[in-house]
């Protein structure tokens, strides 16, 4: 086939085309949702009840959100949050601060995302600030990794509010990532940048049963380390089809989690 004849088609596929917007969806990039995608197939799921190690009832559930009342909308707590994590420089590979919530939807809400929020009052992880019912312990987000024809594989980002580190809120996270990720569809799950120097991190996703399969060295540039020294990263895999059927005790056919 000529060229003129390829510019051709080309032209007329480009014109029949030009009001679809393709979306090449990865890990970082979006547009602002309200992190709701695919909730119909997680009804039986979300919201889920458990406690954490000292006992208080949390709830894992979509963001609230009100954007004309900012105390009530999660959306800004949730972009705290990862503002927080940011500025430690220890976890994530980001710089600079989300600015405009907006863009922080764009990035955290832009598939599915949930927030884990207490229930009952109680206390900190140092036990000396108290903290109330409906505070925001820690919030992640499920998303595809890569676009088109490796959608199927899913990333994730989890974030414990560093006063609430310890309590058991990033494995309940990381439960309901699983489950909820493999109920919408995904076939597995990488993590692409699980950096050594994160030992609780590391220690968290190997204890769940995911398979460290890449070694990056010379990484990352992190907080907390020595002048000059770049991190290592790791990436992790799971293979969400070999996940029990019933995995966090949750009929598929419920329309409400018992715990």
């Amino acid at each position: 086939m000529s060229l003129p004849t390829l510019t051709r088609l080309s032209t007329r596929y480009i014109t029949r085309n030009q009001h679809h917007h393709r979306h090449f969806t990865t890990a970082y990039t979006g547009t602002p949702s309200d992190g709701k995608l695919h909730y119909e197939k997680l009804t039986h799921l979300i919201p889920y009840q458990s406690n954490l190690k000292d006992g208080r009832r949390v709830q894992v559930d979509y963001f609230k959100s009100s954007p004309h009342q900012i105390e009530e909308c999660e959306w800004f707590a949730g972009m705290a949050l990862m503002n927080l994590v940011i500025r430690e420089g220890k976890s994530w590979p980001f710089e600079q601060d989300f600015t405009s919530v907006d863009d922080y939807r764009s990035y955290f809400l832009s598939h599915t995302a949930f927030v884990v929020r207490a229930v009952d009052n109680g206390m900190d992880s140092a036990k000396r600030n108290s903290s109330s019912s409906g505070e925001i312990l820690g919030c992640f987000y499920v998303k595809p990794n890569y676009p088109g024809r490796c959608s199927h594989i899913c990333n994730g980002g989890f974030i414990t509010a560093p006063r609430f580190r310890g309590l058991g809120v990033a494995r309940l996270m990381g439960n309901v990532f699983l489950r909820a990720a493999r109920d919408m569809g995904y076939k597995s799950a990488y993590f692409n940048l699980v950096f050594k120097s994160n030992v609780g991190s590391v220690r968290l996703w190997e204890s769940l049963g995911f398979e460290r399969v890449a070694t990056l060295e010379n990484a990352a540039r992190l907080e907390g380390l020595e002048d000059g020294t770049l991190d290592t990263a790791y990436g992790y895999r799971f293979d969400l089809e070999t996940l029990d059927e019933n995995y966090l005790g949750v009929d598929i056919d419920d329309h409400k989690s018992t715990k």
